[in-house]
């Protein structure tokens, strides 16, 4: 089976190293395509908070009758625009907020008028009742901001007893509603991360390979550079599934199948952390051991060279995220990582210094990883594993010798 191509990475940190400036044409083009992908990555978002608001002012306008409902489509818009981990849980804080700044600022106002004074007294009581409340710091901020509002853009007068708190409060439930029936699922983007990061993943390992041939103590010092990068990435990953878990708890269109797919997309993530720390681990005794002056055997690298070449197949099979294709290959992958384990026995690093053993053992708890990532226990995933004990905890795999 053909491999996938290297990633954009790998290319990348080869200009680098050859210091190759970037035209002015491909920096634009750049910036159009991050744009593309941030308003492809906004639309659900965007849709939501449009329908909110105007489903909210007409709730205010026409079924409650009020004459000014500014604080319905305005406080939709704000509960909508909340993203990342906890959505869900901080829409509600935002519109609690809401509700505080504007129901107290309205009484505030009402009694003692408009003005800086008046705005001070406002915020200072908005904000202490808001903190004694709840210690977010959103619920404080936004009560604050709903002071201010009501004392300068709509001051008492223009709307008649608590109407733009029950605006506020019917922006809010219609956000609310509108992010449960138009639910964002972290499907998509939490593969595309996955993809991205076993992606850079493959392209340490190959870097530590080369490294490793040709002593190379500076080609690995840049590859643990840019798996140390990954950090943010991974961080990502596991925040967009667990806003995803918490969509799925609260929208019934993402009831069954769609929570069964997050909750495995959740053990993915998981598991693509231990492989990337694993390689991290890896590169870092492979600086060690090529500062020391020392090497490892032939086999040794063939088996990280394979680790690599498994790893890119896995990140293609994620980014193409087609059901059928991962359905078809995923078993591929998991025989060629069947068949290195079966590859990686003491003998490896045999009459090798320290730190080659302890690569090897990295080796190994790769292979461990990345079948889990493939939808393994870990049981079954050791198994695969040559065995160094007299007693291993896991009874290893029975092979043939015409399969090895």
């Amino acid at each position: 089976m053909s491999q996938p191509a290297r990633t954009p990475s790998t290319t990348g940190r080869v200009l680098r190293r050859l210091r190759v400036p970037s035209s002015v044409s491909g920096r634009i083009k750049r910036a159009v395509s991050h744009g593309k992908n941030r308003l492809n990555d906004s639309w659900l978002t965007i849709v939501q908070s449009a329908l909110g608001a105007g489903l909210a002012y007409f709730i205010a306008l026409h079924i409650t009758h009020h004459n000014v409902p500014f604080f319905a489509p305005m406080a939709a818009v704000i509960v909508t625009g909340i993203s990342g981990v906890g959505r869900m849980r901080r829409a509600v804080e935002l519109m609690v907020g809401v509700v505080l700044g504007v129901g107290i600022g309205d009484v505030i106002i009402m009694q003692v008028g408009s003005g800086p004074l008046q705005i001070v007294a406002a915020v200072v009581i908005t904000q202490a009742i808001a903190r004694f409340m709840d210690k977010s710091p959103l619920v404080s901020n936004q009560a604050a901001i709903g002071a201010v509002l009501v004392a300068t853009l709509l001051p008492p007068g223009d709307a008649g007893g608590f109407d733009r708190m029950i605006d506020a409060v019917i922006g809010g439930l219609v956000a609310i509603l509108m992010m449960a029936l138009i639910p964002a699922s972290p499907l998509k983007a939490g593969r595309r991360e996955i993809a991205k990061v076993l992606g850079i993943a493959s392209d340490v390992l190959a870097d530590v390979a080369a490294a490793l041939r040709n002593n190379d103590a500076q080609a690995i010092a840049e590859a643990l550079e840019e798996v140390r990068g990954t950090q943010g990435n991974i961080n990502s990953m596991i925040a967009a599934a667990k806003e995803g878990k918490a969509s799925v708890e609260v929208s019934p269109f993402l009831w069954g199948d769609a929570s069964r797919r997050v909750n495995t997309l959740l053990t993915t993530l998981e598991q693509v952390d231990n492989a990337v720390r694993t390689t991290r681990v890896l590169a870092r005794r492979a600086q060690v051991l090529i500062e020391d002056g020392d090497s490892v055997s032939e086999e040794h690298l063939a088996l990280i060279d394979e680790l690599s070449d498994i790893t890119l197949l896995l990140s293609s099979l994620f980014d193409r995220g087609e059901k059928n294709v991962r359905s078809q290959q995923i078993p591929y992958v998991v025989r060629r990582l069947r068949l290195l384990g079966a590859r990686m026995g003491l003998e490896v690093a045999e009459g090798r210094v320290l730190s080659a053993h302890m690569m090897l053992g990295q080796c190994r708890s790769l292979v461990v990883d990345l079948l889990q990532v493939c939808g393994l226990s870990r049981d079954s995933a050791q198994a695969v594993l040559k065995p160094t004990s007299d007693t291993p905890h896991v009874p290893p795999e029975l092979w043939d010798e015409e399969e090895l």
